[in-house]
């Protein structure tokens, strides 16, 4: 059994023997000012970061390009998530990083994955080295590019600067390279990047505020039902739909991020599932306008996980769910519904 397929089936089947539903759970609170966990202060200092970005073309060419940064903590600080708006003379791009702790790696603990905003989605796992205040970055999704290495480095010099590269070859040939140097603004600034509405094809799948949310799972001694809450946010650039989000079981409550994203390239949406402290799930999904549902297919784990997610009115979602693993599958549905802004 795959670690990442045993841990979501633990977290799908927690509290198994206890149906929680009669019992309303308080307001949730997502935020927090400071991280969850020590290893995660190797990462930026929240706030707002001004950056002078430097690209080589294979052709030789160099393109200049500014960016301005804002690092938040997400999910009660076990994730940072950095929002970057990109640009290159009236040209503008963004970009979204969720950087964590994955504890249950054997090695290279720090990951992070990239949302461009044509819809590309890439994650990395990291080496902190902390006589040299650097981490290493190596791609790991996706992971079936035969042939390309894609390396990153971020080098924090002092708390309020850090010095970026990478570098990306095929086949040993040179594709891309580059380096940023970035300074820390502050916590808040006079002019802040300006939001976008979301895109068409990701305004169907939420709206910013808080959800309720039941769950039901299928098991041998009987259904349970799990009461859980979620909390929605846009992207400034419209282009990203970040859920915080909580399973309130037995044991205890089970924390959860997730991102949605469209690709406008491939035509199709991308979904990144992460757990408190341990792997990322990546997910395809595509549209069926009849149905107004998305068939959801995981690729990493890859197809052990298919989620049928229904969104036919404003405000409300419902989903089936499939784990396979090996001859063993799991089961359920749930629903979600807007509560308030």
């Amino acid at each position: 059994m795959k670690k990442g397929i045993k841990l979501l089936v633990l977290l799908v089947l927690a509290g198994c023997g206890k149906d929680n539903t009669e019992t309303s759970q308080p307001r949730e609170n997502f935020n927090a000012n400071t991280s969850a966990r020590p290893e995660l202060n190797v990462f930026e200092t929240p706030g707002f970061w001004e950056q002078a970005n430097k690209v080589i073309t294979p052709d030789g060419k160099t393109n200049l390009t500014t960016a301005v940064s804002h690092a938040t903590w997400g999910l009660k600080g076990h994730h940072l998530l950095i929002e970057s708006e990109v640009r290159a003379g009236d040209n503008m791009k963004h970009n979204l990083v969720v950087k964590h702790f994955n504890e249950l790696a054997p090695t290279n603990q720090y990951q992070s994955v990239w949302f461009q905003d044509d819809g590309l989605v890439q994650g990395f796992a990291g080496n902190w080295r902390a006589n040299q205040g650097r981490l290493d970055w190596g791609l790991i999704f996706p992971s079936n590019i035969p042939g390309l290495e894609f390396t990153m480095t971020e080098t924090f010099p002092k708390l309020t600067d850090k010095i970026f590269t990478y570098n990306i070859t095929e086949k040993g040939q040179a594709i891309s390279n580059g380096r940023s140097t970035a300074n820390f603004l502050g916590e808040t600034i006079d002019q802040p990047p300006r939001a976008f509405p979301p895109l068409p094809e990701m305004a169907r799948l939420g709206q910013a505020g808080v959800w309720e949310e039941l769950q039901t799972i299928k098991s041998d001694s009987g259904d349970v039902k799990l009461k859980g809450q979620s909390r929605m946010r846009w992207t400034r650039s419209g282009r990203c739909l970040i859920n915080e989000g909580v399973v309130y079981t037995e044991n205890r409550p089970e924390y959860f991020l997730w991102v949605k994203t469209w690709d406008a390239v491939e035509k199709h949406y991308r979904y990144a599932y992460f757990f408190e402290d341990g792997p990322v799930h990546h997910f395809v999904g595509q549209w069926n306008p009849q149905a107004k549902s998305i068939h959801w297919q995981s690729v990493q784990p890859p197809g052990a996980i298919e989620i049928r997610e229904f969104v036919k009115q404003r405000g409300e979602r419902s989903w089936t769910f499939t784990v396979m693993d090996g001859p063993n599958h799991n089961s359920g549905s749930g629903t979600s519904k807007f509560i308030s802004k």
